[in-house]
C-alpha cells in the first residue's frame, strides 16, 4: 500500500470511530508528513483524495476539515420513537444526497425512460459484486430491480410456482406487513414458532414433506422482531431441506447492508442458486429512494419475466430512474463505503448499550431476545403484565413502542412481548429510556 493511500485509510477509520468529528479541523500538512515521514505533497494528495470523496473539505488559509456525518441522529422534539424501523429522512446528509443526485444526472443523461423491467444495464453490472461481498452470488440475469419488498412478496403469494404447490409457510412473529396481507387473502397459511433459540428443524422438515408448501418466507436476520439470528447451521439445513423437498425459499435479508455481521453468509449462499428467491431493500441506507433488489433463480426467471411483462400494466414494480441513477452514482462512490461503516458502527454500539442495560434485568418481569443484529430486538413480558397497558404508561411518558401481537398470524401464539427499534433514537437518550421502561413494567407487576 502506498503512504497517501494508508493515510486516507487511516484518517477514514478515525472519522468512522469519531476521533475526529464532523467539523473538526484535520492535523496539519506539516503534522502528518513528519507522522507518516513522507513529503507534504503526498499528504495533499491524501487529502484531496478525501476530498473529492466528500469525506473531507477545505477551506482557504484554514486546512482541512471533516465533512458532515451521513447519520446525524438528532432525537425528535416530541418524544422518543422506538416503535418504526424507519430511519427519519432528517438524519441522512443532504450534502451526501446531493452529491449523489448531481453524479446520477451525469450517471444517465444520455438514457432515457425506455429501459429494460430488469433495471438500467449500467448499475445491474455493478450489482453481481456488491452481493457477492456479502455471500449472494449470483448473475445479472438473475438480479432484477424493484421499488420494495412488500409488493414483491404480494406477487410472490398470488403467482404460480415452478413446484406446482399452493401453501405459504411463514415463521411467528415475522412481517407485521406480510402477515396482515396474508389475513386479507384466500391463501393456505402454515406457521412455525420461532425464538431466540431459532426453529424446530425436525418440524420444518415434516412440513416440507407431508405438507403442500409452496414456499417458506423467512427473515434469517436484523428484520425479525425478535432481532435474533438463525445461527449457521439452521441457515444451511433450511435450504438443504428445501432443495431435498422441491420447497422454494423467500429470504427477506431486509436490513442486510446496515450492520455487518463477521462471518455471516445468508441463506442464498447454499441454495446453489436454485429454489432461493433473495430479497433486500436499501430504503433504510437511503431513504428518500424507493428500490430494492430480487435474485431469481434460474428455473424461476421465465415466470418472473412473463408475469411482470403481464404486470406492467397495473402494477409497475420497477424503480423510478432517479432512484436507480443515484443509487448507481452512490455505489460508485466512496460514499457507500462510508455510509455502511457509519451505520453498523451506530447499530453495534447501540445494541451494546441495550445488552448492558438489560443484563440487569430480573427476568421474572421482563427478558431481553436478541439485540445483537439489525434495529430491532424484543422485550419479553411476564404473563400477568398486559401489553398494552405499559405501551399506553409509556406513551404518557413520550417514549413509543409497539406489541408484536401483529407479528403473529395465529393470535393465539402471541408470546405477550413489545418490539422496539433503534432506529431513530441516538445512543445517550437511549439507556435512560430503557431504565424508564423497566420502571413502568416492574411498577405494573408490583402493583397487580
Amino acid at each position: 500500500m502506498k503512504i497517501y493511500e494508508q493515510i486516507c485509510q487511516d484518517l477514514k477509520r478515525d472519522i468512522i470511530n469519531k476521533k475526529v468529528k464532523q467539523g473538526e479541523r484535520l492535523p496539519s500538512l506539516i503534522a502528518v508528513s513528519k507522522q507518516y515521514q513522507c513529503s507534504k505533497g503526498t499528504v495533499i494528495k491524501a487529502f484531496e483524495q478525501l476530498r473529492t470523496q466528500r469525506i473531507i473539505f477545505s477551506k482557504p488559509q484554514s486546512g482541512y476539515y471533516v465533512a458532515d456525518n451521513l447519520m446525524r441522529e438528532e432525537d425528535h422534539p416530541k418524544g422518543f420513537f422506538l416503535d418504526s424501523g424507519n430511519p427519519t429522512i432528517g438524519s441522512f446528509s443532504s450534502f451526501d444526497v446531493s452529491h449523489c443526485l448531481h453524479l446520477a444526472a451525469e450517471l444517465y443523461s444520455k438514457y432515457s425512460i425506455d429501459v429494460t423491467l430488469s433495471g438500467v444495464p449500467s448499475l445491474n453490472t455493478l450489482l453481481p459484486d456488491y452481493l457477492a461481498r456479502e455471500g449472494v452470488y449470483a448473475k445479472a440475469k438473475n438480479i432484477h430491480l424493484i421499488q420494495g419488498i412488500t409488493p414483491m412478496l404480494t406477487f410472490f403469494t398470488l403467482c404460480p410456482f415452478p413446484n406446482g404447490k399452493k401453501t405459504i409457510l411463514i415463521e411467528e412473529p415475522t412481517s407485521k406487513h406480510y402477515v396482515s396481507f396474508l389475513k386479507s387473502i384466500d391463501v393456505n397459511v402454515l406457521t412455525i414458532r420461532r425464538d431466540e433459540t431459532g426453529i424446530d428443524l425436525k418440524q420444518l422438515e415434516a412440513y416440507f414433506k407431508h405438507e403442500d408448501i409452496k414456499f417458506f418466507f423467512v427473515i434469517p436476520r436484523n428484520h425479525n422482531p425478535l432481532g435474533t439470528i438463525l445461527s449457521h447451521h439452521q441457515r444451511k439445513a433450511i435450504m438443504e431441506l428445501a432443495l431435498k423437498h422441491d420447497v422454494y425459499i423467500i429470504e427477506d435479508d431486509y436490513f442486510g447492508g446496515t450492520h455487518k455481521l463477521p462471518k455471516y453468509v445468508p441463506i442464498h449462499f447454499f441454495s446453489y442458486q436454485k429454489h432461493c428467491i433473495y430479497l433486500r431493500s436499501f430504503s433504510k441506507t437511503l431513504p428518500m429512494l424507493r428500490i430494492a433488489i430480487a435474485v431469481i433463480p434460474d428455473d424461476f426467471i421465465e415466470t418472473f419475466e412473463s408475469i411482470s411483462q403481464q404486470s406492467y400494466y397495473y402494477s409497475y414494480h420497477m424503480p423510478d430512474l432517479i432512484s436507480q441513477a443515484t443509487y448507481e452514482a452512490y455505489l460508485r462512490s466512496s460514499l457507500f463505503e462510508k455510509h455502511y461503516a457509519q451505520i453498523s458502527h451506530s447499530i453495534h454500539e447501540k445494541l451494546t448499550l441495550t445488552r448492558s442495560v438489560a443484563s440487569a434485568w430480573d427476568p421474572q418481569y421482563a427478558s431481553l431476545i436478541g439485540a445483537k443484529s439489525g434495529y430491532y430486538f424484543t422485550i419479553k413480558l411476564h404473563p400477568t403484565i398486559h401489553v398494552d397497558t405499559v405501551i399506553s404508561r409509556l406513551r404518557q411518558r413520550n417514549i413509543f413502542i409497539a406489541s408484536n401481537k401483529k407479528a403473529f398470524y395465529n393470535s393465539d401464539n402471541f408470546d405477550n412481548s413489545v418490539r422496539l427499534s433503534i432506529a431513530k433514537i441516538s445512543s445517550e437518550p437511549l439507556r435512560e429510556v430503557l431504565h424508564t421502561i423497566y420502571e413502568v413494567i416492574v411498577d405494573l407487576k408490583a402493583n397487580k
